[in-house]
């Protein structure tokens, strides 16, 4: 009877030790994705404009306006877009604009990859909902003047309006001596 006593004890003793083992990378995996959320910093301006369910209007821009009042740091912005699985193109051009209280800084037209060859969305998001977030440029924006500046876009599709885009928005980064602080 001893016996059979201490297998059962050795028996317990090792399902309690496979039991906290299994637990070990979950609580591993918990830590990293806690310590990885909170070293990102927050962004200098941020904001989204809601699209009405008729879609992108041709002739409707989406406006941001930001204060910049340090013109030693540069800038590092980034064009948001939020579709749902209604949005028909693999690409989106748009018309982009600068705009100083005095006049216009910067104006081009870009195109934004969304989709692959095959058709697969290149944005974040589980379900019909995507968000892509596309670099404005390669490298940071310096401002010589302090103020407030208008970021202006505006859908360039060829239609009147663009069905599936939900929201438009604008982030901006603030690198202090050359350091992203994203």
């Amino acid at each position: 009877i001893a016996v059979v006593t201490n297998l059962k004890t050795k028996a317990i003793k090792v399902s309690k030790m496979f039991r906290y083992k299994s637990l070990a990378p979950l609580l591993l995996i918990l830590i990293a994705a806690f310590n990885l959320s909170s070293c990102e910093e927050n962004p200098y301006f941020e904001e989204y404009l809601k699209v009405d369910e008729s879609g992108w209007i041709a002739d409707s821009s989406a406006r941001f306006q930001v204060k910049i009042e340090d013109t030693s740091s540069a800038y590092a912005l980034v064009f948001n877009l939020r579709a749902n699985d209604n949005y028909p193109y693999s690409n989106l051009y748009l018309f982009r604009t600068i705009l100083s209280e005095e006049s216009t800084e910067y104006a081009d037209t870009a195109q934004l990859i969304l989709a692959d060859s095959y058709g697969r969305w290149l944005g974040d998001g589980i379900g019909e909902l995507k968000t892509f977030q596309r670099a404005y440029r390669r490298e940071p924006l310096s401002f010589r003047k302090k103020g407030v500046y208008t970021f202006e876009f505006s859908q360039a599709m060829r239609t009147d309006a663009l069905t599936g885009v939900e929201e438009v928005g604008l982030t901006v980064y603030k690198i202090e001596d050359g350091k992203d602080n994203k």
